[in-house]
């Protein structure tokens, strides 16, 4: 007999919101699954075919093991123990999820593994920070964000980015900022004006203003060049929150 299957369990906001890109019947790979979460979740409410949880060190990777086992998914879910993609055959993951981590390791994760996704038709990408490294990494190897999200949780500030193969320029143009802004802040999340944006851009403001601060007493040339690229570049986020508030109007 099988192991029996716990009531369903309850996740993070984000991780909902991860959860909510995913549609039924894939088989879903969650790279860095943190104790299996997301794919006991989706297994619990019937979207899952198949999920193959990967963890890099061995702690984790029991952790998740045991996470499954206890939740009675073992049937359904596999757990496996190796370096990002590496975890998977070529082809086997229609949706590959990394969340949690920092964008420079998601694409670096990705480019890494790239011959793995031949057959993924999604990517689900939830970067805790660097955003515009993975959308970066996104437009430059063809995948075409079709959805994003931002969701706050524990007063934090958190983007998912959903991608399929496609035509990565798309959701960029018809816009009316530069690419490294609308990198950072989402083009589908700018074309939706979505509610949070606007804190989102105000942490942009902020940042630059503790490094303005920070640079108030230098006198060197390269101190004084820094502060007229910082200036410059906290004008242009003016220019986006300015815009924001005109289409709230």
């Amino acid at each position: 007999m099988g192991t029996e299957r716990q009531g369903a369990s309850r996740i993070s906001d984000r991780l909902s919101a991860v959860a909510r890109l995913i549609p039924p019947g894939r088989i879903v790979a969650d790279i860095g699954s943190d104790h299996a979460q997301l794919l006991v979740h989706l297994a619990e409410h019937q979207v899952l075919d198949r999920g193959i949880a990967g963890e890099v060190n061995r702690g984790p990777y029991e952790n998740a093991a045991d996470r499954v086992r206890e939740s009675g998914w073992s049937d359904r879910i596999d757990v496996r123990l190796g370096d990002g993609l590496k975890v998977l055959r070529p082809g086997e993951a229609d949706v590959v999820v990394l969340a949690g981590m920092g964008g420079s390791l998601i694409a670096s994760i990705l480019s890494r593994g790239k011959e793995k996704l031949d057959a993924t038709t999604q990517l689900v990408l939830q970067p805790n920070n660097h955003g515009d490294q993975v959308r970066r990494w996104l437009l430059e190897q063809g995948w075409e964000i079709k959805q994003e999200e931002l969701v706050k949780e524990g007063g934090i500030l958190y983007e998912i980015v959903s991608a399929s193969s496609g035509a990565p320029e798309h959701p960029y143009q018809g816009l009316p900022f530069s690419g490294d802004i609308l990198r950072k802040l989402g083009p589908l999340l700018c074309r939706d004006r979505h509610p949070l944006l606007g804190e989102r851009v105000a942490e942009e403001v902020d940042r630059l203003d503790r490094a303005l601060d920070s640079l108030r007493s230098a006198r060197t040339p390269e101190a004084q060049m820094r502060q007229q690229q910082l200036a410059a570049d906290r004008r242009r986020w003016e220019e986006v929150q300015s815009w924001l508030s005109q289409e709230r109007i």
